[in-house]
């Protein structure tokens, strides 16, 4: 059944799927700042406070799962952080079929 993250907390599922959105002011999405700071290594404490608590949503229904974890970014924004993220373990497909 889906949910929101924050219904999430405390919970663990088989899989979790988590959807890009936009942060509150609107101008970030949460899925890519999350697979920006993973890739670079990023300081938390250094991040604006939208992306601080967009990220931070992330991370909580990421640390959901106990099988399969799913975080979905639009192609034209993740792509540049998708060898980053192959290079580090991840495994990372194109589902568009392009």
């Amino acid at each position: 059944m889906p949910g929101t993250i924050q219904s999430a907390k405390g919970e663990t599922h088989a899989a979790t799927l988590i959807l890009e959105c936009l942060e509150k002011t609107g101008k970030k999405f949460d899925v890519t700042e999350a697979l920006r700071m993973i890739a670079e290594e990023s300081d938390p404490q250094c991040e604006l406070k939208s992306v601080q608590a967009a990220v931070q949503l992330v991370f909580v229904g990421a640390t959901r799962p106990t099988h399969l974890l799913v975080l979905a970014a639009h192609r034209d924004r993740g792509k540049r952080y998708a060898k980053l993220m192959i290079d580090a373990g991840w495994d990372v497909r194109d589902l568009t079929g392009h």
